[in-house]
């Protein structure tokens, strides 16, 4: 996490952010889906503001901190094609198992490279 800079943290919030559509006027499954993504997106975003702003004696464990930007990059990811998918930030992503989450390896989910 402390490779990562502010830059790409915002960058990548504001990527994921604007991807998220306004559950407002949507309707039925497609509210819930909306509103769904938005707590969880909130809340990892939370989660990396919180890691980085506090004191290290307080950090939560590196690999829980590294789960957590991961989660946030494989919601940025749906997006992957798009122009302004912030690669500089999602690059910075430590790998990880679908099975052991925590666990830090060289290969991606689903067999992607």
């Amino acid at each position: 996490m402390e490779r990562i800079t502010e830059d790409q943290v915002t960058r990548l919030v504001r990527f994921v952010s604007e991807r998220i559509p306004d559950a407002g006027p949507l309707k039925g499954e497609s509210r819930g889906t909306a509103t769904a993504l938005r707590l969880a997106a909130d809340k990892q975003i939370a989660a990396v503001r919180f890691h980085r702003a506090a004191p290290p004696e307080n950090r939560a464990t590196t690999d829980l901190a590294a789960t957590t930007w991961n989660l946030l990059v494989a919601v940025a990811e749906i997006g992957h094609d798009h122009p302004e998918f912030p690669a500089g930030a999602a690059k910075e992503t430590f790998e990880f198992d679908c099975e052991s989450p925590l666990s830090r390896i060289s290969r991606r989910c689903g067999g992607r490279s």
